[in-house]
Order: C-alpha cells, then structure tokens, then sequence
C-alpha cells in the first residue's frame, strides 16, 4: 500500500483529496478490492493551526513544512499531492525530488507559466518522476460515454463542443488569492476534456472578466471564455461564470446526425451523471436511469478512433469497474453513478503501485497548460469582456 501526503491543505487539498482518499481507503476494506491507500495520510500546509479540516484525526497527521512531513513518511511508499496554487508549484515538486518523493499527483493547471511548464517536464526527465495531473473529467465514467460516440461514428463525425461550467464563487473568490485569472478554475477541467474528445487545437479567442460584489471587484476572477478550432475540424466554446446565480457542468457534442448532452455531478453532494442522446432523425421515450440498446442498422459514418490527429484519448480505457453494459448507449436519457475523482485516485494510485507512467495524461495536461497560457497572454493584451459574457 502507498501513504498519500497531500501539500496544500485548502478547498482542494482538504475537502476534495483528503475526502476521497478516505473513501478510497474504504474500497480497499471491501472484500476482493485491491489495498491501495494506508491512513492516515499526512497532511502538509504552514496554516495548518488555523484552518478547519474535514478529515477524521484518525485518518491525517497534520504537519506545518516538509520537513516535518519527512519524519511521517518514507519516499518509497509516498504519494503526494501537491494542492499548491499553480505558481508555487515547480519550486515545490523541485524540493519532493530533492527528497526522493518521486509520485506526484498535481492539481490543475499543470503550471502557471510557459517558463514553468517546460522547467517542469525537465525536471521530470532528470529526476525520472511519475507525474499525474489531476483529470478525472476525462478519466470519468461520462467522458468514456462520449469518447464511444465520438469514435463509433453513430450519430455521424463530431463538429463543436460546448462546455458551460457555471457557479457562484464569490466567498472563496474573495478570500483566498490562490487564483490570479478565472482560467485557472473551472476552465481546466473542460479545455483537457476538448482536447481529449476532439484532438490538438489552436486558440482563436480567450476573455476574461471581473468579478463584482457590492464594493468589490477582483479583476479577472467573473469568469472566462476561450474558442478553439481543433485540426480535426471540430470547433470548441468554453464558458465559466464565477459569478452565476446558479451551478451548471454540461458539454453538448453536436454531430452531423445528433446531439449528446453529459450534465457532470455538480458537486461531492451527489455523483450521478447524466447523459441525453438525440439523433435528429427521432427516438423513443427517453429512458431514465438504464442504459438503451444501440439503434439498429450498419454505421453511415465511419468510426474516427484511428485518426492520428486524435492523439490523447484513443487509447484511454474505460474506468476500473465500469460493466460492459456501459459501453452501449442509445437515444433517451441515462443516469449512472460516477464518482470520478475516487476512480481517478484509485487508477493513479495502482499505475504508481506498478511503477507505470501514465505518460498519455502527462502529455494531455501539458498540452492544456501551454493553451491555458496562450489564454493568459491574449486575456492580458486584450479588454475585460462584459460581466457574465456568454
């Protein structure tokens, strides 16, 4: 088994990592489940004193520095997860291989800059590091759903993508200052996704906008808006408001012959996703909460799996435990459990337990981060879009 050390111990270190380890932890006392985390986990943050955990005592040792984390636990068993903002994080990862800490889990984005990125993959050849950025979008059980339409061809080839990650972040927004750009929130998770789906892209637009609460304003911090045109042919619109009145994670994938509609769990309150396929030639009643047949009849498109141009999610397989029921789908609506951040964990945790680099997610969060940084460039040159642009 490997003990996580998670650096980091904000929203996403505590109340996302922390949270699943522990339910991770909980798979692995199920009869026949693999053993893949020992608790407690260490837990690393200078403002340890003064934040608030959700974690049980029994299932984190809080430490203040690395130093002390060291006296915890040993190299060659450790996982950390570094829950750092973006631009702290080389200088970090620097001082893990230093210590010979060499799996690291990294939370989005990968880096905060150009410069840092490509430090980053020099220091992971030099150090021979495992790093696994955190993607569980597109390691979700919803995201192989879409991965099978797009690659069967059966509603016809895919043209442009959709993602409206919406939320109100006011609270957090103002204050922590762990973000310096609404980039580096929601839009992550939905740029590796179109990356993943529809292949390499070239960023034709990026806005940024303020955020405004009574006296306040944080530049930057409303939201985000990027346009992509991918060499498969494929367009991409991705919007997040920071500051809707409502949630909202959906991707709408719009082919030829249809439309696949995947609503993402909106939060850890639920982890039940949602998929609507529409042919536009009609379908039955949809059905709610099964998996329909596959229409009947030969393929009018051929399946775009083998194309060279879609390089980084081909070959992703669907998430451990998925049964090969989920793999047919059909017109209607569908709702399945996916806790795709446990299943995440639990796929990086036994490619480390293996000493198997998952270099296809490397290379996916590398390639996200260089577009986010584009992103940052244009978003700094150009003005402030109007607040809530969609």
């Amino acid at each position: 088994m490997l003990q996580p050390l998670v650096v980091g111990l904000g929203r996403s270190g505590s109340g996302l990592h922390l949270r699943t380890l522990s339910r991770l932890a909980g798979r692995s006392r199920t009869p026949g489940d693999d053993a893949l985390v020992a608790l407690p986990a260490v837990g690393c943050d200078p403002r340890a004193g003064l934040l608030r955990l959700t974690a049980p005592a029994d299932e984190v040792t809080v430490v203040t520095s690395l130093e002390q984390a060291l006296d915890h636990v040993d190299p060659a068993t450790t996982v950390t997860h570094v829950c750092t903002p973006p631009r702290q994080r080389y200088t970090l990862v620097e001082q893990l291989a230093r210590h010979g800490l060499r799996r690291v889990i990294l939370e989005k984005p990968l880096a905060g800059s150009r410069e840092e990125l490509d430090a980053l993959v020099r220091l992971r050849d030099e150090a021979d590091l495992h790093l696994v950025a955190v993607a569980h979008w597109t390691t979700s059980r919803l995201a192989h759903r879409l991965r099978r339409i797009v690659r069967d061809g059966r509603l016809g080839p895919l043209r442009r993508i959709t993602v409206d990650q919406h939320k109100p972040r006011f609270l957090r927004s103002l204050t922590t200052d762990g973000h310096r750009s609404a980039l580096d929130v929601e839009i992550p998770h939905s740029l590796a996704l179109a990356l993943d789906l529809a292949g390499p892209a070239d960023l034709r637009a990026a806005h940024c906008w303020d955020l405004r609460c009574e006296d306040r304003e944080l530049p930057g911090m409303g939201g985000a808006r990027l346009e992509l045109e991918h060499r498969s042919g494929v367009t991409t619109l991705l919007r997040s408001d920071l500051g809707a009145p409502v949630r909202q994670r959906s991707v709408v994938c719009e082919f030829d012959g249809g439309t696949a509609t995947a609503h993402f769990p909106l939060s850890e309150d639920d982890d039940h996703a949602q998929m609507v396929v529409t042919p536009f030639d009609g379908d039955a009643p949809p059905p709610v909460g099964g998996d329909a047949h596959p229409p009947s009849g030969g393929d009018t498109h051929p399946p775009c799996g083998g194309d060279p141009r879609l390089p980084f999610g081909g070959g992703v397989p669907a998430p451990a435990g998925v049964p090969a029921a989920e793999d047919a789908y059909g017109p209607g609506r569908h709702v399945f459990r996916d806790d795709a951040l446990t299943d995440f964990l639990a796929a990086a945790y036994r490619g480390f337990a293996a000493e198997e680099a998952d270099t296809a997610n490397f290379s996916l969060a590398c390639a996200t981060a260089r577009l986010l940084c584009e992103a940052r460039d244009h978003c700094a040159t150009t003005a402030p879009a109007c607040a809530g642009s969609r």
